[in-house]
């Protein structure tokens, strides 16, 4: 499995990471139909994700057929996979046992399952929801009256997905109830090609959206890949796979089991207290003012007040996951020097400079003349402030009690 890292600070909680994911598709002509895996990398990618991707697709393929193909079986043991892709005949899970006999779903679902998690115990097995057909099964509507409908087999086919979710521990892909939100919104927009079975492109973009936001746990909102569709379909089927994914996560299962990291502290002047809120991890590393820490919640004592960069490695047998925190210790000792600091060059370049002060590892802040805090900077040994990833313009700098004007190239 791969290791990606989570960069966080303090003033930048938000910044969003590239991923890259390995994802195994198996599934018949539901999945390959307008090569739903190329679409799911073409999004990921417009998003500055990548996707390594390999799929197993035969026409009318079930659980039953893949558990012995040796196609399949070839393809799930040639890597260790992120994530592992079912899609089961587009018929079989709304109807019961009595009626699909030895293809039924739930034992080759969990045997796959098992053949997977053999190959490596770390893969993430996703099922892939399908869609109920137009015009429902007539097929087997005298047998099974509630296939006879679009909606009776749409809400078979999702308890049986869940049901099999729950069962193997996985995650669900809710393509179906993403088709079910677009049909009830806007029956105009055609999902279905002319079979009332397979999808359109449009139901397919539909289908690699929300399989996109399962996999990465990112919506696909403005990904500018849009394949063929007008750009406005596409805006919309983008914004309702993100609500059908991220408005029902635990329904879902996405994420349940999932690695995080993340922390806290107290503190008392130089004393501070970490406390490590990350969810499943076993094992926890952190790096704090050049000490390391094997603990869940350690406690460091920092010897000046200064800017350190706090780091949280943690590990659940599978996955590891960093966060580093930029915290800001105490204040340094500026009244006896805060009057005697004289600023140049002014206007300055790329360095600033603090004439007649040297404690270093002192922070101050800087304003724009509106008042509004451009950030927290650190004065180096030297007496120098880095200006380099400023704009130009004038600024405040505030030293203690002290306030001075300056302007940067």
């Amino acid at each position: 499995m791969k290791s990606f890292i989570i960069l966080l600070s303090i003033c930048f909680s938000g910044f969003v990471f590239a991923q890259n994911k390995s994802v195994l598709f198996l599934g018949n002509s539901y999945t390959g139909v307008n090569n739903l895996p190329l679409l799911v990398y073409e999004i990921a990618l417009s998003q500055g994700d990548t996707l390594v991707y390999d799929s197993n697709t035969p026409g009318g393929h079930t659980f039953n057929l893949h558990r012995a193909n040796p196609t399949t079986l070839a393809k799930i043991s040639s890597r260790n996979w992120d994530y592992v892709v079912l899609q089961e005949q587009s018929q079989i899970p709304s109807l019961p046992e009595a009626i699909t006999g030895p293809d039924y779903s739930p034992p080759h679902a969990m045997e796959l399952n098992e053949i997977i998690k053999e190959n490596d115990t770390c893969s993430k097995v996703v099922f892939y929801m399908t869609w109920g057909r137009k015009s429902g099964d007539a097929s087997f509507c005298d047998e099974h009256p509630p296939v006879c409908t679009y909606e009776g087999m749409q809400g078979e086919l999702r308890n049986a997905y869940l049901d099999m979710t729950i069962e193997n521990d996985a995650r669900v892909a809710p393509v179906g109830m993403g088709w079910k939100t677009v049909i009830d919104d806007d029956p105009s927009i055609e999902l279905y090609s002319g079979d009332g079975s397979h999808p359109n492109i449009n139901g397919s973009y539909l289908t690699a959206c929300i399989m996109y936001a399962t996999i990465y746990q990112k919506s696909p909102m403005d990904a500018s890949y849009i394949a063929s569709l007008d750009e406005d379909l596409a805006v919309y089927l983008q914004e309702k796979a993100h609500d059908i994914v991220f408005d029902s996560l635990a329904t879902w299962r996405i994420g349940l089991n999932d690695l995080t990291v993340g922390f806290d502290f107290t503190h008392t002047d130089l004393d501070y207290d970490f406390a490590s809120n990350s969810e499943h991890a076993t094992s926890w590393e952190w790096l704090i003012d050049e000490s390391t820490y094997m603990e869940e919640n350690p406690s460091h004592s920092f010897d000046e007040p200064g800017i350190y960069d706090v780091t949280l490695t943690v590990y659940d047998g599978c996955d590891t996951l960093t966060e580093t925190q930029t915290v800001t210790v105490g204040s340094a000792a500026l009244l006896d020097v805060e009057n005697k600091v004289k600023l140049y060059p002014n206007p300055a370049n790329e360095t600033l400079y603090l004439q007649g002060f040297n404690n270093s590892n002192t922070v101050v802040n800087i304003y724009d003349l509106y008042g509004r805090t451009v950030g927290v900077y650190k004065i180096n040994s030297n007496g120098e402030i880095d200006l380099s990833t400023m704009s130009s313009g004038t600024y405040i700098l505030n030293l203690g009690s002290q306030f001075y004007k300056f302007v940067k190239k």
